[in-house]
C-alpha cells in the first residue's frame, strides 16, 4: 500500500494539462493575435491619413501666413521658408523641417498656379500624382 506521500504526488500529476491541451490554448491565442493585429494595422493607417490631412490644412495655413507677413502676392515655391526664422521673427510654421514631412517620410509639396496653391503630400505609396496623395484642394471639397 502507498503512503500519502505518494497519493498527493499522483494526484497532482494527474491534474496537469495534457499536451492537446496546451495547443489547443496556444491555438486560440495565435488566433486572437492575428486579428488583434490586423485590427491595429488598419487603424493606424488611418491615423496616419487623419495627420497628413492635419498638416496639410497646418501647412496651407502656414503659407497664407507667410504670404501676408511678407506682403508677399504668390506663394513661396519651397516649403522650407515656412520653417525658417529669419532675424527677429517667428517661423510661419513650428516644428522645424519635421513639420515638412508626413507620415510616410516623404516630404510635403507645394505646387504653385500662379497666385493659387495646393499642398501635397505623396500618401502611403510614397509617390506624387496617384490616386492616394492628400491634397489641400482634394480636403476642402470633401469638407463642403
Amino acid at each position: 500500500m502507498m503512503n500519502m506521500k505518494e497519493n498527493v504526488v499522483l494526484e497532482a500529476a494527474r491534474r496537469g494539462f495534457t499536451l492537446v491541451e496546451l495547443l489547443v490554448v496556444v491555438a486560440i491565442l495565435g488566433i486572437l493575435g492575428a486579428v488583434a493585429v490586423t485590427n491595429v494595422t488598419g487603424h493606424i493607417e488611418s491615423t496616419r491619413k487623419t495627420a497628413a490631412k492635419t498638416a496639410v490644412d497646418n501647412i496651407k495655413g502656414a503659407v497664407t501666413t507667410w504670404m501676408l507677413s511678407k506682403k508677399k502676392a504668390t506663394p513661396p515655391s519651397d516649403l522650407k521658408v515656412l520653417v525658417d526664422a529669419s532675424g527677429d521673427e517667428e517661423p510661419a510654421l513650428d516644428g522645424g523641417d519635421g513639420a515638412l514631412v508626413d507620415p510616410w517620410d516623404s516630404d510635403y509639396k507645394i505646387e504653385v498656379k500662379g497666385k493659387r496653391f495646393v499642398i501635397m503630400s505623396a500618401g502611403p505609396d510614397g509617390e506624387f500624382g496617384t490616386d492616394d496623395d492628400i491634397r489641400s484642394d482634394k480636403i476642402e471639397k470633401s469638407k463642403k
